[in-house]
């Protein structure tokens, strides 16, 4: 049985060729059993990428198990079942056979030991006594305590990835995820969990169904299956959100045309407003008509409650999610689980090999150490790198609102004076998610650059740093537009004859019907924009990546022969790395500030979150089931950081209504106390 795999595509110089053939030795004398393959091609010459396929016998897992201290399934005490309340969705086709009749048993668990090796499951099948994900687990952990030279810290494969000794590491998945005489809803049943997994959760026809998180975690590890887990209890809470949502905008199209603002703009020929700039006419009341009906369909009575309710809606979602989170982990037994004591990052040792070795105060063995006062310097550079990043944000911003402001005064010149406003609001929401788009690719370059820059020593503190980086200037990056018209737009214009300009211009204002139409117009362009451009390119991505390099095998070897039952080579040559969940997150994230800091002014972004998340679950599955190399399966007691994230956004999103709210609607109260006074 194969574990894991290394592979190079190129025997490197002298050095790189000594640092390999030492590393495989000590392998070796870990106790993992080596071979090497170099495939042919055809015409007899030979392909330069190079498999190592490493075995590992079952005692060398049993004692990496027991130092590590896993939990496995006890034999003498039967299986039990978790209590579940009957629900309304039982009767409902929104179950798998992974759900039901295949559902994974339960067990008790105990800490393993090998002296006690006959108390646990399967202990007479070596075989099945760990799943593949667990023996990947176990022999990555062998890789990453391993050195490659005589120096105690020259240890761990991450190191030889980052220096160019092998090209990749990987786990093999459990063969091809769509075998030939298996078809979606077919009488066959799958041969692996892989095919298991794509012929019931990671297709397209399957969008309605539950996730088989159970299965998943077996497979991908608990890390992983956190996620999903995450992202499906999510999507199933914007269900209520997108039906009240959508009764907002309901309300607000049945009233429309009764609503006393909108018939008194509407009816009025004999009102003319101020003119938007210098150079304008005085504009029609009635030219604001239909600003203001559309308005009507998010501003209106039931905009209010709506915004309290989706408050309140953050918060219990995000409680309940704690609950769901403590009962995975009790489930998967990895509640209250220990961290292992994190090892200098490969980039890192690289960084400080020029600098005097420490030893590590827990385990007393010389580690790589880059002095803090060698490091204070950087970090400050790259926060000053990340506050000059704002800046740049800032003055893209100044530099839309200049266009939008130009733009009005040209146009007013021309025959499109009544649809300027129309043609300025759209066309500056478009080359401002433009402007995010490109920002957000170049600053994820800077970030990171920035981060590896700064020397952080364990792979914790450079996961918090890189994602404090990206989510405060994501934050800066999505929102700021939003937030300028929310609160600011139109409110420091100054009045008649004292106009405030800026450059010479004055400073743009509120349609007739306020801003509330060009507010909810902004976030319809962002968030629908943003969500298309990321599913396309989570779609194509790999597909492209795998017709170049076909292309450039077959440039270089010709027609090669391919051997399908050889998994190694298809999982290399067929699937790209695993990338981490950082960018998945970060997305969602995103999306989830969208819909609770400003759903105010767009009641439908919990609905276009809705259907976006319903292909973002099923796209995602299918990067992981097929497009990917198979992840090592990582131990987790939950989504990490992105917990705390998310606690900032609920606290942020109850603020931001409320703030909103009273600026909004107290206008609209004022205005209904005048009409009733003076009728």
């Amino acid at each position: 049985r194969v574990d894991f795999v290394l592979v190079y595509e190129d025997e490197g110089d002298e050095g790189t060729i000594e640092t390999r053939e030492y590393y495989h030795t000590s392998l070796r004398k870990a106790g993992l059993h080596l071979e090497e393959v170099n495939p042919e091609v055809e015409g007899g010459s030979e392909e330069d990428t190079n498999y190592v396929l490493l075995h590992a016998p079952i005692q060398v897992l049993m004692k990496k198990a027991e130092q590590l201290s896993w939990k496995m399934p006890l034999n003498d005490i039967e299986e039990y079942e978790e209590e579940k309340g009957s629900s309304c969705f039982d009767h409902l086709p929104v179950h798998t056979p992974l759900n039901t009749h295949k559902a994974k048993p339960v067990y008790y668990t105990g800490q393993f030991r090998r002296d006690k090796i006959e108390a646990y499951l399967n202990h007479d099948q070596p075989e099945k006594f760990f799943t593949n994900a667990q023996r990947s687990r176990l022999v990555y952990d062998i890789l990453q305590n391993v050195q490659f030279s005589d120096k105690a810290s020259d240890i761990g494969i991450d190191r030889l990835l980052e220096s160019g000794v092998y090209n990749s590491a990987f786990p093999l998945h459990e063969g091809p995820a769509k075998p030939q005489d298996v078809e979606p809803g077919g009488d066959d049943d799958p041969e692996t969990l892989r095919q298991e997994l794509k012929q019931y959760w990671a297709r397209w026809g399957a969008f309605y169904k539950y996730q088989p998180l159970d299965h998943i975690r077996e497979y991908f590890g608990e890390q992983i299956a956190f996620y999903f887990a995450w992202l499906g209890m999510y999507t199933v809470w914007l269900i209520p959100a997108s039906i009240m949502g959508l009764l907002v905008v309901i309300y607000g199209l049945v009233t429309m045309f009764s609503f006393g603002v909108v018939e008194q703009t509407c009816n009025d020929n004999a009102t003319n407003i101020c003119p938007t700039c210098d150079s304008c006419n005085a504009t029609a009341l009635n030219k604001g008509c239909l600003y203001a009906k559309l308005t009507r369909l998010f501003d209106n009575e039931l905009t209010l409650p709506f915004a309290v309710l989706m408050s309140f809606w953050a918060t219990f979602f995000l409680e309940y999610w704690k609950r769901t989170t403590a009962k995975l982990a009790h489930h998967w037994n990895v509640m209250g689980i220990e961290e292992e004591a994190e090892r200098p990052r490969p980039q890192y040792c690289v960084a400080a090999s020029d600098h005097p070795q420490k030893p590590n105060p827990i385990t007393r063995i010389l580690e790589p150490h880059f002095p803090e006062s060698n490091r204070m310097p950087r970090y400050l550079t790259g926060w000053s790198f990340i506050i000059l990043m704002f800046v740049l944000l800032l003055i893209f911003i100044i530099g839309v609102v200049l266009y939008r402001t130009i733009v009005i005064v040209l146009l007013s010149k021309t025959k499109l004076t009544s649809e300027a406003p129309v043609v300025t609001s759209l066309s500056s929401s478009v080359i401002n998610l433009v402007i995010i788009l490109i920002m957000s690719f170049f600053y994820g370059m800077l970030a990171k650059a920035l981060t590896d820059w700064e020397m952080h020593r364990t792979d914790s503190d450079y996961e918090f740093n890189l994602t404090l980086k990206m989510y405060l200037f994501e934050f800066v990056n999505y929102y700021s537009a939003v937030i300028y018209i929310a609160f600011f737009k139109g409110r420091f214009i100054g009045y008649p004859c004292n106009y405030y300009k800026i450059f010479g211009y004055r400073q743009e204002e509120c349609a007739a019907g306020g801003c509330f139409y060009e507010l909810a117009q902004q976030l319809l362009v962002i968030l629908l924009g943003k969500q298309i451009f990321n599913n396309v390119v989570e779609f194509l991505k790999p597909r492209i990546k795998l017709c170049i390099e076909n292309w450039r095998r077959k440039r270089k070897y010709g027609a090669l022969v391919e051997d399908e039952s050889e998994q190694w080579k298809m999982d290399y040559h067929n699937c790209e790395d695993y990338g981490g969940l950082f960018s998945e997150y970060l997305e969602m994230i995103i999306q989830f500030g969208f819909i609770t800091v400003f759903v105010a002014a767009m009641p439908l972004a919990p609905l276009l979150a809705l259907l976006n998340n319903i292909v973002e679950i099923r796209l995602d599955a299918i990067q992981f089931v097929v497009d990917m190399r198979r992840p090592v399966a990582m131990k987790a007691d939950g989504i990490g950081i992105w917990q705390n994230i998310l606690e900032f956004v609920v606290k942020l999103a109850v603020i931001a209504n409320v703030s909103f709210v009273c600026m909004n609607f107290c206008q609209i109260l004022n205005y209904r106390w005048t009409m009733n006074r003076e009728t």
